[in-house]
C-alpha cells in the first residue's frame, strides 16, 4: 500500500498485524474512525514541523502553462531535464512557451517551478499536494483508501468503480448480481455498436504510469478549511449535496481569484450547499477565508503532469468531481456565479440521474450547428460521408455537469481512457472511427463523444446563460430570453433557466449583477428563473403543461 509512510495509515497497518488479520482489521478501524467525533483531527491535515533537512530551498511545483507563478524565490520554467532559471521577479510571471520552449522535439508543455525554504512562512502556506511525500499531510483521499471503503455503502462502492482503472486494477470490480444484469445490457448494445470491453483497454505508448496514476487520485484538504470539511462531510468522507469547482494556481488579487471571489460569495448569498474546490495550483490566495465562507471546503490535489504529453488543463474537471466524494453534484467553472433557486437543480439532478441512468447531465449549448464542419477527430465515429451523424444522440453540451454518485463510474471511463491513452477500436460501418482518446483535446469534447458513445439521451434545458449580461433579461423582466434552435434536436429552441451565469470574466461586472440579484431576491421582486417563448415559468412541471414536448429537461 503506498501511503503506509502516513500516521493514521501506519497505525493502521500495525495493529492489522498484531491482530493477525490485516484487511479485516482495516475494514473495521475505518467504521470505528467514522463513529468518532473528531474523525478529522488538525495533526491530520496540517504540514509537519519536523520536516526533513528545513532550512534550504527546494524546487516545487508553482504553475502550468498558460497560468500564473508567484514565488518568493526564484523561477524556472521549464520541464524534466530542460529547466531555464529565470531569477527572482517581484510580479507574478506568466509561465508561457515565450519563456522558451520547454521540451524541444517532444509534445509536452512546461511548467514553472518556485524555490521555495523549507519550513519557511511561505513553505507553510503551500499545498501538501505539491511537497515532498515525507514532509506533507496526510491525504483525505487515495487509492487505498478508496479501496479499502468500497464495500461500505453503494456510492463508495460506485467511486471504487470509477477509480480501479486509475488505481492500478487489471480490470473492473465484482458487481453485485444485479449491476451484473444491468451492466450486460449495457456491454451488449456497446458490443453491438463496436465499442464494448469486458475489461479496462490496453495503455497506450503516452500512458502515465500506474504510480503517477495512483497520485493523481489523492486529495489533501487545506489545514485552515478542517472545520468547514468536517461541518459538510460526514464522518464517511462523503459530502450530501455540493457545488464542485476546480482551478488551478490563483494569484493573490489577480482576476481569477476575483472571480472565484464572487462565484464563492455568490453560492453563500443564493445556495444553502457547500461548495468544495479542488486546487491543483502552489497556495490558495487568502481571500479563500474559512470564516467568511463557511460553506467552502478546500482541497489540493496534484497538477497533470504534461513533460510526456501536452493534456489539457480541464481534465482536471473530471478528477475533481472524482475526488470530492460528493452524493449529488453540479460542476462549475471559475467562470461562473449563481443565481437564487439554483439549489432545484440538485433535487432534478438526484431525479434523473440514478442506477437506471447512471450518466452525468450537460446542458444544451447555445451554439446551434456544431458538427464535423467545425472540425474534430471524433466526428467519423458518429457521422456517415454525407455529413449526416445518426449515432451523435444529443446536440451539442456545454460542459457543467450535474451527477449523483451513480455518474461517477462512466466521467472515472473516460477519464482513465484519456490518462492511460487508450484506444477506441473501429466502429462497424463507419470507416475512420477507430479513436485514440488521448487526441480529443478538451474535456467538453470527451465529455459528448462519451455520451453519444454511451447512447445518453437526457440533456439539462439552458441553466447558464451564455454571458452574464443576460441576466438583464431577468432582472427586467425582458420576454425575448431563449437558446436559438437547430434542425435537428431543438427546432424550437431552448429555454433559458437563470440558475448561473457563465462567461463571468469579469469579477467587477460580476460583482454588480449579484448585488442587483441578492436586493431583488430579498424584496421579493425577482421573477421565476426559467423564460420560454415570452413566459417566465417557476419550475419545470409548469414549463411541460404548456411545452409537454419539450427536447430538454429541468
Amino acid at each position: 500500500m503506498r501511503h503506509s509512510s502516513h500516521n493514521w495509515l501506519a497505525i493502521a497497518l500495525l495493529l492489522g498485524f498484531l491482530a493477525g488479520d490485516l484487511l479485516g482489521y482495516a475494514a473495521a478501524s475505518l467504521k470505528t474512525h467514522h463513529k468518532s467525533q473528531e474523525w478529522l483531527p488538525e495533526e491530520a491535515v496540517k504540514l509537519p514541523e519536523d520536516i526533513a533537512a528545513p532550512g534550504w530551498e527546494q524546487w516545487v511545483f508553482c504553475a502550468d502553462e498558460h497560468m500564473q507563478c508567484q514565488c518568493p524565490g526564484e523561477v524556472r520554467w521549464g520541464t524534466t531535464g530542460h529547466w531555464t532559471n529565470l531569477g527572482h521577479h517581484e510580479k507574478p510571471i506568466v509561465c508561457s512557451a515565450e519563456l522558451g520552449d520547454p521540451c524541444p522535439g517532444k509534445a509536452g508543455r512546461g511548467s514553472c517551478e518556485c524555490a521555495i525554504v523549507r519550513g519557511s512562512d511561505a513553505w507553510f502556506r503551500m499545498s501538501p499536494a505539491v511537497l515532498p511525500e515525507q514532509d506533507t499531510s496526510s491525504p483525505v483521499v487515495f487509492c487505498g483508501q478508496l479501496e479499502a471503503s468500497k464495500e461500505e455503502s453503494a456510492w463508495s462502492a460506485s467511486l471504487w468503480e470509477a477509480v480501479a482503472g486509475l488505481c492500478g486494477a487489471a480490470s473492473p470490480p465484482e458487481l453485485d448480481q444485479e449491476e451484473k444484469k444491468d451492466k450486460s445490457k449495457s456491454d451488449k448494445a456497446e458490443d453491438e455498436a463496436g465499442s464494448g470491453e469486458s475489461k479496462f483497454g490496453e495503455p497506450g505508448p503516452l500512458a502515465y504510469p500506474i504510480d503517477t496514476l495512483q497520485d493523481l487520485m489523492q486529495a489533501w484538504v487545506d489545514p485552515r478549511f478542517r472545520k468547514n470539511y468536517e461541518r459538510a462531510y460526514r464522518t464517511d468522507g462523503w459530502v450530501e449535496r455540493a457545488f464542485v469547482n476546480y482551478v488551478g494556481n490563483c494569484v493573490s488579487g489577480g482576476k481569477y481569484d476575483r472571480m472565484m471571489q464572487q462565484l464563492i460569495r455568490s453560492v453563500h448569498l443564493f445556495s444553502s450547499k457547500p461548495i468544495v474546490v479542488v486546487h491543483y495550483g502552489m497556495v490558495p490566495p487568502p481571500s479563500w477565508d474559512p470564516v467568511l465562507f463557511p460553506r467552502l471546503v478546500l482541497l489540493h490535489a496534484k497538477p497533470l503532469p504534461q513533460d510526456l504529453r501536452w493534456r489539457s488543463f480541464n481534465y482536471n474537471k473530471y478528477r475533481a468531481i472524482l475526488l470530492a466524494r460528493v452524493h449529488t453534484g453540479i460542476q462549475l467553472d471559475s467562470d461562473q456565479f449563481v443565481a437564487p433557486g439554483v439549489d432545484a437543480l440538485f433535487d432534478r439532478t438526484a431525479a434523473e440521474i440514478n442506477r437506471e441512468y447512471p450518466m452525468p447531465i450537460l446542458p444544451v449549448h447555445f451554439l446551434p450547428n456544431k458538427g464535423p464542419s467545425s472540425g474534430g477527430v471524433w466526428w467519423p465515429r458518429f457521422c456517415q460521408e454525407d455529413g449526416s451523424c445518426p449515432l451523435q444522440t444529443m446536440r451539442w453540451a456545454h460542459a457543467h455537469p450535474t451527477f449523483t454518485y451513480f455518474a461517477l463510474p462512466f466521467l472515472g471511463k473516460w477519464l482513465r481512457r484519456n490518462l492511460r491513452d487508450e484506444v477506441l477500436p473501429h466502429r462497424k460501418g463507419y470507416p475512420d472511427s477507430k479513436l485514440r482518446v488521448l487526441d480529443v483535446p478538451e474535456d467538453e469534447d470527451l465529455l459528448n463523444l462519451g455520451l453519444w458513445e454511451d447512447n445518453a439521451t437526457k440533456q439539462w434545458c439552458k441553466w447558464e446563460t451564455p454571458d452574464p449580461s443576460d441576466l438583464k433579461i431577468l432582472l427586467e423582466g425582458r420576454l425575448d430570453g431563449g437558446i436559438v434552435g437547430d434542425k435537428r434536436f431543438y427546432p424550437e429552441g431552448s429555454p433559458l433557466v437563470f440558475y448561473t451565469a457563465h462567461h463571468a470574466v469579469d469579477p467587477e461586472a460580476s460583482a454588480k449583477l449579484i448585488d442587483e440579484l441578492e436586493e431583488k431576491h430579498k424584496n421579493g421582486d425577482l421573477l421565476p428563473p426559467i423564460t420560454y417563448k415570452g413566459k417566465f415559468y417557476h419550475n419545470h412541471t409548469d414549463l411541460l403543461k404548456d411545452h409537454p414536448k419539450l427536447p430538454c429537461i429541468i
